[in-house]
């Protein structure tokens, strides 16, 4: 996950933060990624995974979840979501 962020961290405007620790916010409004920076770090994570064997991670049908549910509150959130996603894949 860490390269996703990091990937996605490259595209935010200069002087835009995006913190990787477990309870660092990620979506708007407490986090800095808006819709598009979402999207973004759903491609980079699903890219990153197929790569290394292990996608799809399913983030595209969590994009429709209400932010109380969705993955991308928190590092924490989405660190969790990816791991069910693997488990659920052995």
């Amino acid at each position: 996950m860490s390269e996703a962020l990091q990937e996605v961290e490259g595209l935010l405007p200069p002087g835009v933060v995006l913190e990787k620790g477990p309870e660092a916010p990620l979506a708007a409004p407490e986090g800095p990624l808006d819709s598009l920076g979402i999207v973004n770090l759903v491609a980079a994570a699903e890219e990153a995974a197929a790569h290394r064997g292990i996608g799809p991670l399913g983030l595209m049908e969590a994009l429709s979840l209400p932010l109380e549910e969705s993955p991308f509150r928190s590092v924490r959130t989405l660190e969790a979501w990816v791991e069910a996603a693997l488990a659920g894949k052995a």
